[in-house]
């Protein structure tokens, strides 16, 4: 029986590795990224929930921002504060804003620093 390169099939164990280490680390990614993806998308709905919100009509810019840190504090978003939240007015409307950037540690020295800008307009 002769060992030719056409009767030979499957994958080496180097090729192997290779592959379950790109797959390892693309785990590792989505596992640590998710949670942060997920903690924006928290953000954009208490944001977008300003707009239905009939509360916000009338009201300081102060009880904007208590109303926006209420929401984001019960969905358990909590490195964000007062700081993170401006607010513009532009005519009878406002502009909500909240920029900020999370950093993540992937491994060892290696973080990944992910920015967010959210922003709604509210009012008549």
């Amino acid at each position: 029986m002769l060992n030719t390169p056409q009767s030979q099939r499957g994958m080496t164990a180097i090729g192997m590795a290779m592959i379950l280490a790109l797959c390892g680390f693309v785990l590792i990614i989505v596992v640590k990224l998710f949670p942060v993806y997920l903690e924006s998308f928290k953000v954009n709905s208490a944001l977008q929930g300003l707009t239905s919100d009939s509360r916000v009509e009338g009201a300081s810019d102060a009880k904007v921002k208590e109303l926006i840190l209420k929401k984001l504090q019960v969905d358990d978003v909590d490195h964000l504060t007062n700081k993170d939240i401006q607010i513009v007015k532009q005519g009878a409307k406002r502009q909500v804003s909240i920029d900020y950037e999370r950093r993540v540690s992937m491994m060892g020295n290696v973080d990944a620093v992910v920015a967010f800008d959210n922003s709604v307009e509210i009012g008549n």
